[in-house]
């Protein structure tokens, strides 16, 4: 009830709306030429006041109908003149009974096909049912009312009426067919022109996917491609930086039983990892007895570098090698006794000095050992 009294806002049912209006005035101007067919054939009289004043009850609705769509009520502008051609015709039918009112019951199909294909198949159904109903309740109770009615039946011949009644509900039908069968057609063919259209955007945006597809397959194959080249680039710049880490803390040899491990730089953690290993393999590779750390190199001895050098030592020590400390400037010298750091093993000023006082011990330690 309360979609009745809304103005309308579907687009289908405004693009109908000029066709209903048509049929609506169609209708009234049928009812019109009825009510005049009336009162030709039955003459002003009671008898014939029963159908004219049906008549003038179908032109009003259909006029009511077309108020009501100009104001945008669609659907009540479409039940408006279907129930006053169902009162209409249940009215004739009531006072006339049968055989004489079957000529009036083919002006029911008029309201079944304006509903039908104007709204929805709720309203179609019951207007339908309506029709049905009132033509076999008629049937029932004709013997009931029959002689309350006597005064107002119409005479048995009613040709011309059932004559004209036809001709003007084939034009209404006519009309209605007329009127909407183009804009069935036309939204059929504009239905088929989205489906059309339709099929195309779903085949430009397959082709358009399947193109993107291919582009992100292309790209993601050159990412790949790059990732690798990245990742061998990545494992070369780690074996350079193992290579310069190895090359960051040499291990030389200088006389028999002899290493020399300078030390050059900041010292990290990383560093002082690798200059210690390489100590250690040198030392049991080599079998020295002296392993020389030569720090001149290292512009700051901090406790981390003091720690360092200290656990170095200790490593040498536990292999039978003692270890000789060089190249300590007074200025490190300064800082590692305000360090509070014991280094607890032979120095020397710098490497020269360390070299000449092994080498000068050397020959005796030699001695010692061929007359052992």
């Amino acid at each position: 009830m309360r979609q009745l009294l809304v103005p309308s806002t579907n687009p289908i049912e405004r693009q109908q709306a000029s066709a209903l209006q048509m049929i609506l005035i169609a209708i009234s101007v049928a009812a019109l030429v009825a009510f005049f067919v009336f009162l030709a054939v039955l003459g002003v009289n009671p008898t014939s006041g029963v159908p004219a004043g049906s008549a003038v009850l179908v032109m009003l609705t259909s006029l009511a109908g077309v108020a009501a769509l100009r104001r945008g009520y669609f659907r009540l502008a479409v039940l408006i003149p279907s129930a006053g051609l169902i009162v209409a015709v249940f009215f004739v039918t009531v006072i006339y009974g049968y055989p004489a009112a079957t000529p009036f019951l083919p002006a029911m199909f008029v309201p079944v096909i304006l509903t039908g294909l104007l709204i929805e198949t709720r309203p179609l159904l019951l207007i339908a049912a309506a029709s049905a109903l009132i033509a076999v309740a008629i049937f029932l109770i004709n013997p009931v009312i029959a002689p309350f009615t006597t005064m107002v039946r119409p005479p048995p011949d009613l040709t011309i009426v059932a004559v004209a009644l036809f001709l003007l509900v084939l034009f209404v039908m006519t009309t209605i067919i007329a009127l909407f069968g183009p804009v069935l057609r036309q939204s059929l063919m504009a239905a088929l022109a989205r489906e059309r259209e339709l099929e195309h955007l779903r085949d430009s945006l397959e082709a358009t996917v399947n193109e993107r597809t291919a582009g992100l397959q292309e790209a993601l194959r050159t990412v790949e491609q790059r990732e690798a080249q990245l990742q061998q680039v990545l494992a070369d710049l780690q074996a350079s930086q193992a290579t310069i880490r190895e090359l960051s803390a040499p291990v030389l040899p200088v006389l028999p039983g002899v290493l020399i491990a300078p030390l050059v730089g900041a010292i990290d953690e990383s560093r002082a990892t690798v200059f210690v290993t390489n100590v250690l393999r040198a030392v049991e590779r080599e079998r020295a007895q002296q392993v020389i750390f030569d720090v001149t190199g290292v512009p700051l001895i901090d406790t981390q570098v003091a720690r360092m050098i200290l656990q170095a030592a200790d490593a040498v020590r536990l292999l039978g090698a003692q270890v000789i400390l060089v190249g300590i400037r007074p200025e490190v010298a300064q800082t590692v006794v305000g360090l509070g750091v014991a280094l607890d093993m032979k120095t020397y000023a710098d490497l020269q000095q360390a070299i000449h006082a092994l080498s000068t011990a050397l020959p005796i330690t030699n001695r010692l050992s061929r007359s052992q």
